[in-house]
């Protein structure tokens, strides 16, 4: 039985949004190297970054525990 819900996390972003959104979007792995005492790492599972209907798989730490998380790419509009 896995957990259900959304992760929320907090973490001081020095940059414009658009920088952000280019690097989750793009080159999430990049993410572990910024905050490696909170994401381990990531990879595609499925498609490519920043495609629609890719998925991509996420080593964090919350607490004491490495979890995993399987993230399905979707598309929104405003």
């Amino acid at each position: 039985m896995g957990l259900h819900g959304t992760l929320v996390a907090s973490v001081e972003f020095k940059a414009g949004g658009d920088l952000y959104h280019e690097l989750v979007r793009y080159n999430p792995n990049k993410v572990a190297d910024i905050t490696p005492e909170k994401v381990q790492g990531c990879d595609v599972h499925e498609g490519e970054f920043g495609k629609v209907g890719s998925i991509v798989l996420w080593r964090y730490t919350h607490g004491k525990y490495i979890h995993r998380y399987s993230q399905l790419i979707s598309f929104q509009s405003s």
